[in-house]
């Protein structure tokens, strides 16, 4: 079910409100009435309310529209509410702490380079037969200059996924829904297009599969009678969350400059990871929200020859990168002494990742002095919450001395 997120309901009437709390804590989350003791997550809003302007975390409107907010049409699905928060709070996280790394990078002496993290202009891939419902679709886009390109069937869908970023996917469940949720379902098992939304395009108002739709992964239903100005602003709605969370990445990606990276690999060094470990800390305690630390030490067998022990070590630290999210931090403290910095997740979330981490790890052969016997890093893991009241350094002393008696050198000592 994924990590409990705590969120407040504001407004609406009784029974709606009390109907969208009961549908969203069967979810896993814990849900709040009007006022909450500590921080939330996310707020849900069923009529504009001035509680909502204290709360420093992301606000989903529902049944009123609102340029600033995202909002979703009432009634919204349980599950549709709940898929939509959740990918709200991780854009959130997301652009916080692409904010926060490249205040850190400046303060480094190594600021992101400006440059256009737009991505061009907006883009719809349309799926399903031509009729007058793509024409529709088509015009209302057009006006909000939003770019539609159509594939009319699936194997050509997927051709384009591949060849170019979409900011949203428009699937025509007319006249087999089976497709569009056969698709929704890969969109959401590949990583590439996991935060692409995927718009059901249905010809009347009522949808009878919709409790399917939105289990595989659908973000919106959407009739194809809807007014030009309702196709475009759910589209454009969801579209422009996607752009968010792209310009964030690349301001993530951007903050990569030679002067913060370990020399034998891609991840960041000790001097910066401190510096922005100490940063996330601090911004962990004045949100309440989970946080991980993630200490790692890697060994290889004596006989494996202290130049390819090396050279395994910087394959293995140029790997460790790709097997966190753009937001995490991966640092590369010491020639064998990794760790890994994850914002808003538990401890119980980070333990799966420091699993596949090391599997990974430990099923990958690298050549040894002797060419025919090649031989495997061994990886230990801690897994720790961060204590805020600590500094950085203190807090990486404590994780690495668990790692059976293995010390931490602290950056400068």
């Amino acid at each position: 079910m994924g990590r409990t997120y705590s969120v407040m309901i504001v407004g609406g009437d009784e029974t709606g409100a009390a109907e969208a709390a009961a549908g969203l804590a069967g979810l896993g989350f814990t849900v709040h009435r009007h006022q909450a003791d500590g921080g939330v997550d996310a707020v849900v809003a069923f009529e504009p309310s001035a509680e909502q302007s204290i709360q420093d975390c992301p606000v989903l409107n529902i049944g009123s529209f609102d340029p600033d907010r995202p909002s979703l049409a009432r009634p919204a699905h349980p599950i549709q509410i709940a898929a939509r928060l959740r990918s709200l709070i991780r854009l959130h996280v997301l652009e916080r702490v692409a904010r926060l790394r490249a205040e850190d990078a400046h303060d480094a002496g190594a600021p992101p380079p400006a440059k256009d993290v737009s991505g061009g202009d907006a883009s719809v891939l349309y799926v399903g037969a031509p009729g007058p419902g793509y024409m529709r679709l088509q015009h209302a886009l057009s006006d909000a200059s939003l770019n539609t390109i159509a594939a009319f069937t699936t194997f050509t869908a997927f051709d384009y996924m591949h060849e170019q970023a979409f900011d949203a996917v428009v699937l025509s469940t007319d006249p087999s829904p089976d497709m569009a949720h056969t698709v929704c379902s890969a969109m959401r098992r590949n990583t590439r297009l996991y935060h692409t939304p995927a718009i059901l395009y249905t010809r009347g108002d009522a949808y009878s599969q919709a409790d399917e739709a939105f289990a595989r992964g659908a973000s919106d239903i959407l009739s194809s009678g809807s007014e030009p100005d309702e196709i475009s602003r759910r589209i454009t709605a969801l579209s422009g969350e996607r752009r968010r969370r792209r310009r964030a990445k690349s301001v993530l990606e951007a903050c990569r400059g030679k002067a913060l990276l370990d020399e034998s690999s891609d991840l960041f060094g000790p001097e910066f990871g401190e510096r922005h470990f100490q940063t996330l800390l601090h911004a962990a305690a004045t949100k309440s929200e989970g946080f991980s630390l993630i200490a790692l030490g890697a060994d290889a067998p004596v006989e494996a020859g202290a130049g390819e022990t090396a050279s395994a070590l910087d394959q293995f630290a140029a790997m460790l990168r790709h097997c966190v999210r753009a937001e995490d931090l991966a640092v590369r403290a010491s020639a064998d002494q990794f760790y890994l910095v994850l914002p808003n997740t538990p401890v119980d979330q980070a333990d799966l990742v420091a699993q596949r981490v090391c599997a990974i790890a430990e099923c990958t052969a690298y050549e040894g002095c002797n060419p025919s016997s090649p031989f495997r890093l061994s990886l230990t893991a801690n897994v720790t919450a961060p204590l805020s009241a600590e500094t950085a350094q203190s807090n990486l002393q404590q994780a690495f001395s668990a790692l059976g008696g293995r010390g931490f050198k602290a950056f400068g000592t």
